[in-house]
C-alpha cells in the first residue's frame, strides 16, 4: 500500500497531481506553481524591500551599540552576532542577485528563497565584482548605466528618470565598496565555508589542536563534515572592527 501511486488533481488547471502515500501531497502542479511564483514576484520584492532587506542592518547596528556598553561575556556574543548578520547579509544580496540574473529562467521567490550562500558562490560573487565594468556589472542585472536611462525609457518624467540615475549611480558605488571594505571577500570565504551545524560559541580553544584565542577574541566553532574536522573561526570584539564590518552590512543593505 505504501509503495501505491495516488491521484489527485491541481484545484487550478485540473491536471492530475500523482504522488506516492508517503509524499506530502502537492498543492498545485509545477506549471501552476511557476505561475503562481511569477504572479507574486513583484510584492515578493516589494515586501522584502520594506523589512527583511534592513533587518540585518538593524540587528547589527544594535549589537555593535551594545557591545560598546557591555562586560567581556557579553561583547563576545555580540561580537559573533554581527559575523552572523554578516553572513545573512551577504546570502541575502548575493542570492537576490542571482535571482535576479535568473528570472526569465525561474521565479525571482524561488531563486531567493531556495539559494544557500557556500565559499564558491561567495568567491563568484566578489570576482565579478573586481572584473566587471560599471555597464557590464548593471547589464547583467537588466539594469541600464544612468547615462542610458533617458534613451531606455523616454516615457519617465525627468524628475524620475534623473531619481533612476542616481539609484543606479549609487547601487554601483555601494557594490564597490562592499568588495573594498573591511575584506569582505577573504572574510566571507572563510566565513561560508562547506560546513554543517553550530556554530557553537567558546572563549577558549586551549582545547583544540589550533593557537589558542587571545583575551579579546571569541571562537564560533563549525563542524566540518567533508573534512572531519572542526572549524575554528576566531572573531575580536574590537569596536573598530567590527564597526567596519557593520559598515559592509550598511553597503550590502543600501545596494
Amino acid at each position: 500500500m505504501s509503495e501505491r501511486s495516488l491521484e489527485a488533481t491541481c484545484p487550478e488547471c485540473g491536471r492530475p497531481l500523482s504522488f506516492h502515500s508517503s509524499e506530502v501531497r502537492p498543492t498545485r502542479c509545477d506549471e501552476c506553481f511557476d505561475g503562481y511564483l511569477r504572479e507574486i514576484d513583484n510584492d515578493f520584492l516589494a515586501s522584502y524591500g520594506e523589512l527583511g532587506v534592513t533587518s540585518r542592518r538593524v540587528v547589527a547596528e544594535t549589537c555593535l551599540r551594545g557591545l560598546v556598553l557591555d562586560q567581556p561575556p557579553a561583547r563576545k556574543v555580540l561580537a559573533v552576532a554581527i559575523m552572523e548578520q554578516f553572513l545573512l547579509a551577504s546570502g541575502d544580496l548575493i542570492g537576490l542577485t542571482g535571482a535576479l540574473k535568473n528570472r526569465d529562467r525561474e521565479p525571482i521567490a524561488r531563486s531567493f528563497l531556495s539559494f544557500r550562500l557556500d565559499g564558491e558562490s561567495a568567491e563568484a560573487f566578489f570576482a565579478e565584482l573586481a572584473e566587471s565594468g560599471e555597464t557590464e556589472l548593471l547589464a547583467s542585472l537588466g539594469l541600464p548605466a544612468p547615462e542610458q536611462v533617458a534613451t531606455r525609457y523616454p516615457g519617465l518624467e525627468p524628475d524620475a528618470a534623473r531619481d533612476l540615475s542616481a539609484a543606479l549611480t549609487s547601487l554601483v558605488s555601494d557594490l564597490r565598496k562592499t568588495a573594498e571594505r573591511s575584506g569582505s571577500a577573504l572574510l566571507l570565504g572563510e566565513l561560508a565555508g562547506q560546513v554543517h551545524g553550530g556554530p557553537a560559541l567558546t572563549g577558549n580553544s586551549s582545547w583544540l589542536p589550533q593557537d589558542g584565542l587571545r583575551p579579546d577574541q571569541v571562537a564560533s566553532l563549525v563542524l566540518d563534515e567533508r573534512r572531519r574536522q572542526l572549524v575554528v573561526q576566531a572573531v575580536s570584539v574590537d569596536e573598530d572592527r567590527l564597526g567596519e564590518v557593520v559598515d559592509a552590512i550598511t553597503r550590502m543593505t543600501n545596494a
